[in-house]
């Protein structure tokens, strides 16, 4: 099998009225020989943040000087992006060589009536294999939806995650965020401690009565967090606090230590993230795993993750955000508005059509001056005209765009040096706008 083999046997078509079941995957790992059980992982859910989590905590492993796989999803650019070790994407023969040995399998299981894998279960059990066969002291895992019934929910980890919960993904997970908050409760397993994102008391009551069920220890990331100043800025880093920057500086105490942080990511959330990174620090410490102060500090100043407020141009600058929901979109706005100093904002936006447009529309069009409504290459896009009367009844300066290096030849048309042009809406459409801005920008 080649590579182009094994990438059209993952991406196949399957019935989407197949019956989801655990036992499948199980099945397939175990004719594995059951790799994800040799491996000691940090598994992650959540509905915002859990990528930049992912990110921080492997980065932070790595720069300790462990082999560490990192497992996320969806890829933005190329597949391999989606499984790393030590920030290296998984080799192209790689993938060929292991997708041969899954594929023999998993048609055998096919005849045997277990039915056809989801693409996600496929990658899942690439991931484990991998990960186990090149030998790595950790694998961080972000589960893909939910948590109870997700493709990664076959471990027993080392230690659980699970950052911000909010509203997504509504039709798989529920309507109610204890309904939400309940699924991703299903990846803690029984005395495997939990860090938890600090958060709405619906979410938190739901997870802490899951860990006393569970009888698994309850770590709340609720630091003392603070801003440093300009001042402070330069005296303890030795550096200006620059507006438009990519970086952040900031403080964390915890009942343990207390770190100076520059951090490599943008946003608010992105210093509750980093909370919760270092209490996981402090959770893998107290389990006897050897992590010094100075490899977290330097892993936090150069982690990157690419369409996170990742700034591709300057003069004008052009950030991609990959916010897709509603709470991610609202700390997308604070996060624009306290990071950055621009005249203008020239918005190039398109949104699925499950999302909460409406209000995801409202946020976004009164940050902006202007917008380009573009369609995202999904069949759950939401169409060009239908998003342009959603966004009209809280910005008139709307207009829309059939191709998206035409949107993006209008905005930097619109701009003027000292301006800000915003591609948001969608991971989908982040991933086009990379490779477009990767090639002309």
């Amino acid at each position: 099998m080649t590579y182009e083999q094994a990438l059209k046997y993952i991406q196949r078509p399957y019935s989407t009225d197949v019956e989801y079941k655990m036992d499948r995957i199980y099945k397939i790992l175990e004719l594995l020989n059951n790799p994800q059980d040799k491996i000691r992982c940090i598994h992650i859910a959540g509905t915002n943040g859990k990528g930049s989590v992912s990110a921080m905590t492997a980065k932070i492993l790595e720069m300790s000087g462990y082999k560490t796989g990192l497992y996320i999803s969806p890829h933005l650019i190329d597949f391999e992006e989606r499984i790393r070790i030590n920030s290296k994407f998984i080799e192209k023969s790689d993938i060929a060589k292991m997708m041969t040995k899954i594929a023999v399998i998993v048609d055998d299981l096919i005849e045997k009536g277990y039915g056809e894998p989801t693409e996600f279960e496929l990658i899942t059990c690439l991931a484990y294999y991998y990960f186990y066969k090149q030998n790595v002291d950790f694998a961080v895992i972000e589960v893909g939806l939910g948590g109870l019934t997700d493709s990664t929910n076959v471990i027993t980890p080392i230690l659980s995650i699970i950052t911000s919960v909010s509203y997504d993904h509504m039709a798989v997970l529920g309507n109610e965020i204890s309904l939400i908050a309940r699924q991703k409760a299903g990846i803690i397993k029984k005395d495997v401690p939990v860090v938890l994102y600090n958060q709405r008391a619906e979410v938190m009551n739901v997870i802490k009565k899951v860990c006393v069920e569970k009888n698994s220890p309850l770590i709340i990331a609720n630091s003392e967090i603070r801003e440093y100043t300009d001042e402070e800025v330069k005296e303890i880093f030795n550096t200006d606090l620059v507006k438009n920057s990519p970086r952040q500086y900031f403080n964390i105490r915890t009942k343990n230590d207390s770190y100076d942080i520059a951090l490599n990511l943008l946003g608010v959330h992105q210093m509750k993230n980093t909370d919760v990174v270092i209490n996981v620090v402090e959770a893998l410490q107290s389990q006897g795993i050897e992590i010094k102060k100075s490899s977290i500090l330097s892993a936090l100043e150069n982690v990157t993750w690419i369409g996170r407020m990742e700034i591709v141009k300057r003069n004008p600058i052009v950030m991609l955000d990959g916010a897709h929901n509603i709470d991610a979109i609202k700390q997308l706005a604070q996060s624009v508005k306290k990071y950055f100093s621009y005249k203008k904002l020239i918005l190039i936006t398109g949104i699925l059509k499950d999302k909460q447009i409406d209000e995801m529309s409202e946020i976004l069009a009164k940050l902006s001056d202007k917008i380009i409504a573009v369609e995202v290459d999904s069949i759950r896009r939401t169409s060009k005209d239908a998003l342009i009367e959603t966004l009209k009844k809280y910005n008139k300066d709307v207009e829309g765009s059939d191709d998206y290096k035409e949107a993006l030849d209008k905005a930097l048309s619109y701009a003027d040096e000292d301006d800000m042009i915003l591609i948001c809406g969608s991971l989908y459409l982040i991933g086009d706008y990379k490779k477009i801005c990767m090639t002309y920008l």
